[in-house]
């Protein structure tokens, strides 16, 4: 049996440091379980799924339908929070487990990708950054949204691609690329802006299947037919299901694609809004290359060390850390790695050229960039660090692809005798990282208690203290007091998570009108946000009447009357 397993040792011990620390996570405290999920965006999915497990329909308040999500993660949660009619707290323990279950699924396609190319140390180290990588694991494990689900189906489709099989039979080539296609759908549906990503990794492997296998026949034949024949082979099942997918969002909720993005598209538009603004130069669209920020830098995952590099550079020299000197210090590190990686790549050319195709790196990047410019410059606003989970897998390649190169370059550098403590070195590396990661999940474990200090149940608790049983409160940014309030109805005056008639209310200045109609009796929330900023100001004037405040740690939130 050990025998049969030492061929993925490295498979199993990726597995199992994904999912150990986690279930120690998931039997923890209530404290531990509710300051584990850090986005109300997750809880946006938690409730509309257990809204769907309930038998209630694809619906937030249980008054509006809404398709604001993702469909593959909430059709695969949707039965976890079945639980939710037992206890709030367990279907989000048990998605701890499934969550780290794909997280350490991701992990080993990554190795598995790479293993291919580089040592197996590095591709390895590749697997290992995937579940230790704070930034990467703050958004596959504590957002609770559909980041983890996403990767996992990216790097499926990707070793599916790459590793497409020598054929001369046309029948078994089709059949793959059937398969291949259904996979591409599969990413699409894990997160619909994939489609980019998808089409250029279609594209490239039809241009590498460019020319029919050979056949006995000498004679030879127009090649269009199978070039059409393997282009539809890929591109028909994710042709088919989109439609599928677009039909039913549009007889179901009256709009062709989920209304959270248009809802942000939206936002762009408007002047005085908390959401952000559009970009609207070359410049910040540049600058959104470059910046740190994890919710506007697509490629933050290789930015942030280099601006927390330039901080700790300008700290050892005493400087302070101004505009000006952080600018020439990150000028500085840039040159350095610019110049160093250059040299590598010339020097290391031929290996990192063949790698580099085999791996379909271009197409990768290009899909990154083609996702990232639909945003950038579509007009959407207040996007988030999920956003980019491609952005996230890409450096993991390209550094593990320069990182072999590195260790070749030295190899030929080094006495042979040097070779032998690779292994030792390789190990120590491995056992570190692992100690310091399963260290960092031990520090997420809080002091016991039932959680009800927590600003999750602190706050439904302090509003069914202060309304009547039965009432519907307005509140943006609704997530989690929608799942943890009991007996009232929280509607989602953001609109993320609500119907196309709500948008179209807001767009037409009749949003007051719409929650009117809705029977709202009361309006929570951020007093700054929807008294001086748009859409609500305008929206909420003369329907504010202030009832009670809310008060938790430096939290002051106004309840008001909704005056119709």
């Amino acid at each position: 049996m050990l025998n049969r397993l030492k061929p993925y040792k490295v498979e199993i011990f990726l597995l199992m440091l994904s999912l150990i620390p986690h279930l120690v996570i998931s039997f923890s405290n209530p404290n531990t379980i509710l300051d584990w999920y850090s986005s109300d965006d997750g809880f946006y999915y938690f409730q509309v799924a257990r809204n769907l497990a309930s038998g209630h329909g694809f619906t937030f308040d249980g008054l509006n339908p809404t398709n604001g999500f993702h469909p593959l993660w909430l059709f695969l949660i949707t039965p976890i929070f079945v639980f939710a009619q037992i206890d709030l707290l367990l279907p989000l323990r048990v998605l701890v487990i499934f969550s780290a279950l794909l997280s350490g699924g991701t992990a080993i396609l990554l190795y598995r990708l790479l293993r291919g190319f580089v040592s197996e140390y590095v591709a390895a180290l590749a697997g290992l950054a995937w579940l230790i990588i704070p930034r990467i694991h703050d958004m596959n494990l504590h957002s609770g949204v559909e980041a983890g689900v996403n990767a996992f189906c990216i790097l499926l489709f990707w070793n599916t691609a790459i590793n497409f099989p020598k054929a001369n039979q046309r029948e078994q080539i089709l059949r793959r690329l059937v398969t291949v296609g259904l996979l591409g759908a599969l990413a699409v549906f894990a997160r619909l802006d994939n489609i980019f990503l998808i089409a250029l990794g279609g594209l490239w492997l039809w241009l590498k299947l460019w020319n029919p296998p050979k056949q006995k026949k000498s004679k030879r034949t127009d090649p269009w037919p199978w070039r059409l024949s393997t282009g539809m082979a890929f591109a028909a099942p994710i042709a088919i299901l989109l439609l599928i997918y677009v039909t039913w969002n549009q007889l179901g909720f009256g709009t062709p694609t989920p209304i959270s993005g248009q809802v942000k598209v939206w936002w762009g538009t408007l002047r005085n809004t908390v959401y952000g603004f559009p970009v609207r130069h070359a410049a910040a669209f540049l600058g959104q290359f470059v910046t740190d920020d994890p919710e506007l830098g697509s490629w933050s995952l290789l930015t942030g060390p280099i601006y927390a590099g330039a901080e700790s550079l300008l700290a050892g020299l005493g400087q302070g850390v101004t505009l000006a000197a952080r600018r020439i210090a990150l000028l500085a590190i840039g040159v350095v790695l610019a110049a160093s990686a250059g040299a590598l790549i010339w020097a290391e050319r031929k290996f990192l050229s063949a790698a580099a195709r085999r791996l379909g790196l271009l197409p990768f990047f290009l899909g990154c960039v083609a996702q990232i410019s639909y945003y950038k410059l579509g007009g959407s606003v207040a996007q988030q660090p999920w956003y980019w989970v491609a952005e996230n897998i890409f450096p993991l390649l390209t550094v593990g692809l320069l990182l072999d190169s590195l260790f070749r370059l030295v190899s030929r550098a080094l006495p042979s005798w040097s070779a032998e403590y690779s292994h030792a070195a390789g190990l120590i590396v491995i056992a570190a990282l692992s100690f310091s990661f399963l260290s960092f999940i031990v520090s997420a474990i809080r002091a016991p208690g039932d959680g009800s200090n927590h600003f999750y149940l602190h706050r439904p608790a302090w509003l069914e203290a202060h309304t009547e049983e039965g009432a519907r409160i307005a509140i943006t940014g609704a997530g989690n007091l929608a799942y943890f309030i009991n007996g009232r109805t929280i509607v989602n005056m953001d609109g993320l998570m609500n119907s196309v008639d709500y948008l179209d209310a807001m767009k037409a200045g009749e949003g007051a009108q719409f929650l009117a109609d809705l029977g709202v009796d009361y309006v929570f929330g951020n007093e700054y946000i929807l008294t001086e900023t748009n859409p609500y100001a305008p929206m909420l004037e003369g329907h504010l009447e202030p009832y009670e405040v809310y008060l938790f740690a430096d939290r002051e939130l106004p309840l008001w009357r909704f005056v119709p």
